[in-house]
């Protein structure tokens, strides 16, 4: 049995191609924020194959967010702040 779909790597890999044009017209000091999304992504791709979700967006975007709620909370941790 062969695979039904591209993974969400993939997914991810055509969404970024897609968002070119945005990342050309960024500024340059913001381009590397705009790739540091889908790296954030791909970090969390594995757990977004899971869901299997029909639109690649949603799990990006769910990806992202929860690298950056990691991030809140390792930085509040870091500094001693309570929820």
């Amino acid at each position: 049995m062969g695979r039904t779909g591209p993974t969400v790597r993939e997914q991810f890999d055509r969404l970024e191609r897609e968002w070119q044009p945005f990342r050309r017209s960024l500024r340059r000091r913001h381009q590397p924020a705009f790739d540091g999304l889908f790296e954030r992504a791909r970090a969390h791709a594995d757990a977004a194959s899971q869901q299997n979700a029909r639109d690649p967006w949603r799990a990006f975007v769910m990806t992202v967010l929860l690298a950056q709620e990691a991030e809140l909370r390792a930085r509040r941790d870091a500094d001693g702040v309570q929820d």
